[in-house]
């Protein structure tokens, strides 16, 4: 009996310390473990892809500009998938930080998300530049040429505008309009598209659009990815530097349950 009551205490003792200890990415799990195991992800990723080939040809037909038509793609949840990286962060009790992200950058071992590489060589072979504008830092641009090509991606390195100053796309979209007529943009988060998105709140975001609804599965094509993005950034107005538990209020606000 003494053995039994001393081994409940410590297994007590146990059970209230990881209780104690909350996972800190513990949110993301159910969606991290949707991007990697879900068809109907890969179903969404193909129909996003396939959209744009369709709308591809048909804006190849009208093209008559002097400018080189030119698809432009977010990377990240975009052409390549960093789900790993999000399981590695829920089974390491970690935030994003930037280390352990420049580290899984280095690696050049992200995959490819699905459709992504046929699609950007149906649009090479039909004469379309492919242009890759990120947010990922310029210090990452080695590793991540180098990923893109070893998966198959029609990529220049000259082709790849990484981050340098502004996490605000449009001043890069702005200097590939000089020479290119963009056909298609791709990614993942509302500011890959265009700058009225940029740091604008949930109401806003939704309102725009509403505004803009006709672009979608068009001009502009959206990738699934409820891990991470602008829409979480929004709920907690921009600022990450947030504690664990305020920005686990500010989620749980933007929840509306039924009366």
């Amino acid at each position: 009996m003494k053995v039994l009551l001393i081994t409940f205490f410590i297994l007590s003792l146990t059970s209230c310390g990881s209780m104690g200890r909350q996972n800190r990415a513990e949110y993301t799990e159910a969606a991290t473990l949707w991007v990697q195991n879900a068809a109907e992800f890969r179903a969404l990723s193909y129909q996003a892809f396939n959209s744009a080939r369709l709308y591809l040809d048909r804006a190849l037909l009208t093209h008559k500009g002097r400018k080189k038509p030119a698809v432009v793609v977010d990377i990240d949840e975009t052409v390549l998938d960093n789900s790993p990286y999000q399981a590695m962060n829920i089974l390491k009790n970690r935030n994003f930080e930037r280390k352990y992200w420049d580290e899984w950058i280095k690696l050049a071992e992200a995959k490819a998300i699905p459709g992504s590489i046929d699609f950007l060589n149906y649009a090479h072979k039909k004469g379309v530049e492919v242009i890759y504008i990120s947010n990922r830092k310029i210090k990452g641009l080695d590793a991540t040429y180098k990923n893109l090509l070893n998966l198959g991606f029609p990529v220049k390195r000259q082709n790849i505008f990484l981050r340098t100053t502004t996490g605000n796309k449009e001043e890069r979209r702005q200097n590939i309009l000089r020479k290119h007529e963009i056909v298609i943009l791709a990614g993942d988060t509302l500011a890959d598209f265009s700058e009225v998105f940029h740091n604008k709140g949930t109401n806003d975001r939704n309102i725009l659009v509403d505004k803009m609804r006709n672009d979608f599965g068009k001009k502009f094509i959206v990738l699934p990815n409820p891990m991470y993005g602008d829409w979480e950034a929004a709920m907690y107005n921009y600022n990450f530097s947030e504690s664990d538990e305020r920005k686990r209020k500010l989620r749980q606000g933007h929840l509306y349950p039924h009366n």
